[in-house]
């Protein structure tokens, strides 16, 4: 392991000590309030100990996840470079699939979006776009758009500086080279990103665009219905759609994808019925900023 990522994976674990530390020290404080009102335990010290620290953790966990989430969604500071959503004013959703091209559900997705008209954005991983070159070409044959998800779908504020910059140069050559079409677009893997891989997207010119209505296709255990209840129910103007055609829990391939293959016409039909159009990603950020101007002054 490079120590870079050493680092970086050291002061993740770090952050979730610290953490536990506050939780910690608030139990304290709690528990010092309230001892001299109840009954000594009959838990063994030890045991309880054991629970406590238990308990701690996993609200540091917690917290940590929770943070990650908002971090995704919505970002700390501003952030004009990011895009998460287009103009709420207009009509429109884009339709965006990460994690593929793969031989099992691609095509039987294009199938799908080239019968009801429907464009949308592949967030391709390198390694599988050298694995199966015809079926990344087919995608933009169909006129779809193509953006950059990395080359092993890496975690990026853990890969060390050369590797995220290998990954991100990489696939966008594979990319070029394969379809004939330069990516406009990056994703980080799992929406997680930092300071240097918004500098490298500004350097290959390609915008980075995360997502503000996940499909959640990639647990695995949500039916066909329960993603078209979520997407048709939840969708609004302006939303950029997550949903993966490849890609797994744990690994960059493997997950089983057909839930959201069965999903997407009763997606497609039931989005359409609320008044919104699905338009392509260049339309849909067509004139808008990463992040509308806040009310007042941050220090970046």
């Amino acid at each position: 392991m490079p120590w870079e990522t050493a680092l970086r994976v050291a002061l993740a674990l770090l952050f979730v000590g610290a953490w536990h530390l506050v939780f910690g020290w608030l139990w304290n404080r709690v528990a010092a309030v309230r001892r001299g009102r109840r009954a000594p335990s009959r838990w063994p010290g030890r045991l309880l100990t054991l629970l406590k620290h238990g308990f701690l953790f996993l609200c540091a966990v917690g917290v940590t996840v929770l943070l990650a989430n908002f971090y995704v969604y919505h970002g700390f500071g501003h952030q004009p470079d990011i895009y998460r959503r287009g103009d709420p004013a207009r009509p429109w959703v884009a339709l965006t699939f990460d994690d593929g091209p793969s031989p099992q559900y691609t095509p039987r997705i294009l199938e799908i979006l080239e019968k009801h008209g429907v464009p949308a954005t592949f967030f391709m991983v390198g390694a599988h776009v050298e694995a199966y070159p015809d079926i990344a070409a087919a995608v933009v044959e169909a006129g779809h758009e193509v953006g950059n998800h990395t080359y092993s779908h890496i975690n990026v504020p853990t890969a060390s500086t050369q590797r995220l910059y290998e990954e991100m140069l990489g696939t966008t050559a594979v990319i070029l080279e394969v379809t004939g079409q330069y990516p406009r677009y990056v994703r980080p893997p799992r929406g997680l990103y930092d300071g240097r891989f918004r500098r490298m997207a500004a350097l290959l010119g390609q915008e980075v665009v995360l997502w503000n209505r996940s499909s959640f296709d990639w647990q695995g255990s949500l039916s066909p219905q329960a993603i078209v209840r979520r997407i048709v129910n939840e969708a609004r103007p302006g939303d950029i759609l997550l949903f993966h055609d490849s890609g797994a829990l744990i690994g960059r391939e493997g997950g089983n994808r057909e839930a959201t293959v069965q999903a997407l016409e009763g997606i497609i039909l039931g989005v359409r019925a609320k008044g919104l159009e699905f338009v392509p990603l260049s339309q849909l950020l067509h004139g808008v900023e990463g992040e509308a101007d806040p009310p007042f002054n941050l220090v970046e």
